[in-house]
């Protein structure tokens, strides 16, 4: 198996049963006021086959980005949310917010250069991936109200409520989206593909 197949799954079921663990906690009563957050953790062991959902839908993903967002999982999901990280040190999430901009850049080149007709203008690699970090990260918001709404949830009240937090952690992920474009699009790289 190569190393970095070993380092996916290692990641992957790992998050998996930590998600796991943190759900069986909820359900013991002495432990249950202390991981009252059984949505999340089933989320955290769902989300690691997000990569494996994408490649069914026809999209190839490359082991190194799958394992960039399995270690994104990682305080994203378990130490911020599942572990309150993000409560006891407030610019944690900011930290997350931004690395998630940077993440999605790297999401978006591997879109980009699986594109049929590979886009060879610099501008629209730019734009395309700024533009995919906003939608991940509007989408991203929209999970945090849905678990504010639905499940009892406090996601977006690191702040103040509602607003003031979602605005900064857009913002966040989009100055993180702009780093990640232009470490994902090196000039060198960007200048070699202009017609």
């Amino acid at each position: 198996m190569k190393p970095q197949t070993t380092i996916k799954n290692f990641l992957k079921y790992g998050i998996l049963i930590t998600g796991a663990v943190l759900a069986i906690m909820h359900f013991i009563p002495a432990l249950s006021e202390s991981f009252p957050k059984i949505w999340s953790y089933l989320a955290t062991m769902a989300l690691p086959f997000g990569m494996d959902v994408l490649r069914f839908l026809g999209l190839k993903i490359s082991k190194r980005f799958e394992i960039a967002y399995l270690l994104f999982i990682i305080p994203a999901m378990i130490l911020g949310i599942d572990l309150d990280i993000y409560k006891i040190f407030y610019p944690f999430d900011k930290i997350v917010h931004c690395l998630s901009g940077v993440l999605a850049a790297f999401g978006a080149r591997e879109i980009i250069e699986q594109a049929s007709g590979k886009p060879d203008q610099a501008w629209f690699r730019a734009l395309f991936s700024i533009c995919f970090v906003a939608f991940t990260a509007a989408v991203w918001e929209c999970f945090e109200f849905s678990c504010d709404q639905i499940a009892g949830q406090h996601m977006q009240e690191l702040i103040a409520p509602g607003l003031s937090d979602t605005m900064w952690d857009i913002i966040v992920a989009l100055i993180g989206g702009v780093v990640g474009t232009v470490l994902a699009f090196p000039a060198k790289r960007i200048n070699n593909t202009k017609n």
